[in-house]
């Protein structure tokens, strides 16, 4: 089981030394795409700041999140392979980085590096 103490969180690009509480995850789009879904609001983020949590996350943890954004039409098993492919390509960004996500067909995510810290931020 995947597991990892770096989640990713919102990040506005208009007030980047804002702190941000809202947790993004992988969400399989209405078009396939994958992209961050904030847990509190629901809403799609095109950005998120790397964090480290106190403590270690699972892809069950990210599935509970998930139901509890109320999304209800989701296929588990595709979940959690994506949940799992997240916390494996976690390990590969640092905290701190300004990340988007991409997403191929087999729901294997990757990250694209923005910027090393948020103040280096330019889009």
């Amino acid at each position: 089981m995947a597991s990892s103490k770096k989640l990713v969180v919102k990040f506005d690009p208009e007030t980047p030394d804002k702190p941000s509480c809202e947790f993004l995850i992988p969400f399989i789009s209405d078009n396939g795409e994958i992209a961050f879904l904030g847990t509190k609001s629901g809403t799609i983020s095109h950005y998120g700041l790397v964090i480290l949590t106190n403590r270690a996350v699972t892809e069950i943890d990210l599935f509970a999140k998930l139901i509890d954004t109320g999304r209800t039409d989701i296929d588990e098993a595709t979940y959690l392979q994506l949940f799992s492919s997240f916390l494996d390509a976690m390990q590969k960004v640092k905290i701190g980085n300004i990340v988007e996500i991409k997403g191929s067909s087999n729901r294997q995510v990757n990250f694209n590096v923005l910027s090393q810290t948020p103040s280096g931020f330019t889009r």
